[in-house]
C-alpha cells in the first residue's frame, strides 16, 4: 500500500476512533453535569444549615426591641465562596472568561511548578531547541488582563523551527478568545512550546499547552464564541480553541490542516474560531508529513517549536 493510502487509512481509523471518543465524552459530560448539580444543591444546603446552627449558637439572647429577622453573618469561607460564585455568574452573563480565583488580579502570573518533560526527539528542519524549551510556565488564576483595543486589527507572527506562520486574529468575531491569545503571546507564554500533538482524527495540529500535554490548566476558562464557526465552518488553515464544551477552552489552540476538521464538527460547532493562517501553512504541512510515534500515534517523530509569537497591530 502506498504511503498516501496508508495515511488516508490511518486518518479514517483515527476519525472513527475520535467519533467514538466524542460520544463517550458527551455521555460523561451529561453525567458530570448531573453530579455537579446534585453536589451544588447538597453543598448549598449544608452551608445554610451550618450558618443557621452557627448563628443560633453564637448569637446573644435577644432583648426587647431587637429584630428577630436580622441577617446571619457568614463565616469567611462561606463569604469567599459566595463572592467567587457571584463573580462567575457575572462573567457568564457578560460572556467573559471565568477566572479560577477572583481574589487574584487579572493578568497576574502564578508559578505552576510544572514544566515540559525531558524530550530527546530531534528538532524538525534541522533546528535547535530554544533555551526556554523546558522552562516552567505560569498560570493565571485571576484570568487574562484586558489588552485588546477598539478598532485595532491584530496579527500574530509565529516563528517556528521550520519557518514563520502568520495568523490573522479575528478580534471582531471572538474578542474574548483573541484577547486571551494576545495577552499570553505578549507575556511570552507560548515561546518555546511545541506543536505537541497531531489530532489526526480531525486533522488538526495542537499547541499552546504550558507543559506540552493535554492536561494543562491555564487558570481560567473561555466562553464559546461560535457565531462565526456556524456561518463559515472550519476550512483548512483555521485556528481555533480546543474546547470540549462551554467554558472548557484555555490556552491551547488547533490549526486545522485537513478537511476532516470541518467534517468532524459539522453537526456541532464547538470550537471558537480565533484566527486563520494567512501564510505559512507549508510549515504545518511539513509537520504533518512527519512520522508518528507514541501511544495512539499522536506524537510527531520530530519536534516543531514555537520559538516566538509577536503581535502586530494594524
Amino acid at each position: 500500500m502506498s504511503s498516501s493510502k496508508q495515511r488516508k487509512a490511518r486518518q479514517r481509523a483515527e476519525h472513527e476512533q475520535w467519533e467514538r471518543d466524542q460520544l463517550q465524552l458527551a455521555q460523561r459530560r451529561r453525567r458530570n453535569v448531573l453530579l455537579m448539580a446534585a453536589a451544588a444543591v447538597l453543598t448549598l444546603t449544608l452551608a445554610v444549615v451550618a450558618a443557621v446552627i452557627s448563628t443560633s449558637r453564637d448569637a446573644p439572647p435577644q432583648t426587647v426591641g431587637e429584630s428577630a429577622s436580622e441577617p446571619a453573618k457568614l463565616i469567611p469561607e462561606e463569604a469567599a465562596r459566595e463572592a467567587q460564585a457571584a463573580e462567575v455568574n457575572k462573567a457568564i452573563e457578560a460572556g467573559d472568561a471565568i477566572a479560577e480565583d477572583y481574589t487574584v488580579p487579572a493578568g497576574t502570573p502564578v508559578r505552576s511548578g510544572l514544566k515540559p518533560p525531558p524530550d530527546d526527539r530531534p528538532v524538525a528542519c534541522a533546528g535547535r531547541a530554544p533555551a526556554n524549551a523546558r522552562a516552567t510556565r505560569p498560570r493565571y488564576p485571576g484570568g487574562p488582563a484586558k489588552v485588546l483595543r477598539e478598532g485595532i486589527d491584530y496579527v500574530a507572527r509565529v516563528e517556528t523551527s521550520c519557518g514563520p506562520i502568520t495568523i490573522d486574529l479575528l478580534e471582531k468575531h471572538a474578542p474574548v478568545a483573541v484577547n486571551s491569545f494576545v495577552f499570553l503571546a505578549r507575556e511570552g507564554f507560548y515561546d518555546g512550546l511545541l506543536f505537541f500533538r497531531d489530532f489526526g482524527g480531525v486533522a488538526a495540529a495542537q499547541a499552546g499547552s504550558g507543559d506540552n500535554t493535554v492536561g494543562w490548566d491555564i487558570g481560567y476558562r473561555l466562553p464559546d464564541e461560535l457565531a462565526f464557526a456556524k456561518r463559515r465552518g472550519y476550512p483548512v488553515g483555521t485556528v481555533t480553541t480546543t474546547s470540549e464544551g462551554p467554558y472548557t477552552a484555555g490556552s491551547d489552540f488547533y490549526i486545522a490542516y485537513g478537511e476532516a476538521f470541518d467534517a468532524g464538527f459539522e453537526t456541532q460547532r464547538t470550537q471558537t474560531v480565533l484566527g486563520r493562517v494567512q501564510s505559512g501553512m507549508g510549515v504545518i504541512d511539513t509537520l504533518t508529513s512527519l512520522d508518528r510515534v507514541g501511544m495512539g500515534g499522536e506524537d510527531y517523530a520530530e519536534r516543531l517549536f514555537i520559538e516566538s509569537v509577536t503581535i502586530e497591530e494594524r
